[in-house]
């Protein structure tokens, strides 16, 4: 493939990530305002934000990675994009919790072949050299989803309300599932001197069968419980206890997060890909160190008061564990057959969601509600983020030393 090409390419698998965090993310910018509109506990909202997206999105994820792995993978990321655009116009027009969490669940069907599809893309246009990069800066388009997602919905929530939020970031990926049906077309895959035809059984056991896989797919799961967790509740954090409005909250958080989570991924992929050539369990060691360095600033993040320092260390911490993505994609890449390239992306995201995004959410919410009586609706949050995700940071990094060969760190 012609490097322009190879480019745009890139550059299109981007705006695809993109738009999955815009939709996925917009709703933890417009919780407080849903909250009190449909009268929600802060558990429906952590489940809401959290498990209701992530049950679909991770169930649909490993057979529509399979199938990835043996069709066309532009097309089914353009119908998918149009499926997930659908439905989150969808949630701005619910009237109750029921109606939400079932197009929560909409959103997570057409989410789950967009990420393990683009990941199978890239393997077949970019040399092993190359590929931590690539998969990086598409990683890095997570940061900018998030920025965009949480000013963008934030800003139209305070003005026209969270229903309208909805309705405009949903219009956004049916627009770009007509660009990409028109112009991404599915690279030939790499040449494969392994068995094409694995059944699904056969391609998952593939997968399992390696034990730094199984080792770096837990860890990497109890890690971003914690960040996820952050994520999800720290815009509701900021409006209850330091009184800043939607559009501050969402801008603040988006752009702090935004601008240091991008440039650090990129940079981590860069770092990774050239020492990697030496050896290429820095993939696996670059992240390792990284989760064990977020853990303090998690912590700082939920005892300070003042808010400088909390969205700093968030950033900080959040950027850190979120880095690691590109570095544990490519070291799969090169160690498992490109038959189950897909595969491995949706296994790997599959607990990243369950573990992070579906039970990290939904426990502190609970937490919260529990805490209520005894601390105050204010403090309950904050203490329940507290209790929560630093320990999730370190057991992350006391899994990934279960693996032999990463003991040193």
């Amino acid at each position: 493939m012609k490097p322009i090409r190879r480019h745009a390419t890139l550059l299109i698998l981007t705006l695809i990530i993109i738009i999955h965090a815009v939709d996925r993310l917009s709703i933890v910018i417009l919780l407080e305002d849903i909250k009190y509109d449909l009268a929600l506990s802060d558990a429906q909202l952590g489940f809401l934000s959290g498990f209701a997206f992530v049950a679909v999105y991770v169930l649909a994820g490993i057979p529509m990675a399979f199938v990835s792995d043996r069709s066309n993978r532009s097309r089914l990321i353009g119908m998918a994009l149009m499926v997930m655009g659908g439905m989150t116009v969808l949630c701005g027009f619910v009237q109750n919790f029921w109606q939400l969490a079932a197009a929560r669940c909409g959103i997570g069907i057409g989410a789950s072949p967009c990420v393990p599809a683009s990941h199978s893309i890239l393997a077949d246009v970019y040399p092993p050299a190359q590929r931590t990069t690539a998969l990086s800066i598409t990683e890095s388009g997570f940061f900018v989803g998030s920025f965009v997602g949480l000013w963008v919905c934030g800003w139209i929530a305070t003005y026209y309300g969270w229903r309208t939020a909805f309705i405009v970031v949903g219009i956004v990926p049916i627009l770009l599932s007509l660009l990409v049906l028109a112009i991404l077309r599915d690279p030939v895959r790499a040449v494969r001197t392994q068995k094409v035809d694995l059944s699904f059984r056969e391609s998952l056991g593939t997968i399992i069968g390696v034990p730094a896989v199984r080792w770096y797919v837990f860890g990497s799961g109890l890690a971003v419980f914690a960040s996820a967790a952050m994520m999800t509740w720290l815009p509701a954090l900021m409006i209850r206890s330091y009184g800043m409005t939607k559009t501050e909250a969402g801008g603040y958080i988006g752009a702090i997060n935004g601008i240091g989570g991008f440039v650090l991924t990129i940079v981590v992929g860069i770092v990774a890909d050239r020492l990697s050539r030496r050896d290429l369990l820095w993939n696996l060691w670059i992240p390792a160190t990284l989760f064990a360095v977020s853990a303090p600033f998690a912590v700082i993040t939920f005892l300070s008061h003042s808010p400088a320092v909390i969205l700093g260390c968030f950033a900080v911490s959040a950027s850190l564990v979120t880095a690691c993505a590109a570095p544990i994609i490519s070291y799969s890449q090169q160690t498992l057959p490109s038959t189950v390239h897909a595969m491995i992306t949706a296994l790997i995201f599959l607990v990243l969601n369950i573990v992070g995004f579906g039970v990290g959410p939904l426990m502190v919410g609970a937490l919260s509600d529990y805490l209520v009586p005894w601390v105050g609706q204010t403090a309950a949050l904050q203490l329940a983020l507290l209790y929560l995700a630093p320990p999730a940071l370190m057991l992350g990094r006391h899994a990934w030393r279960s693996e032999p060969g990463n003991r040193s760190i």
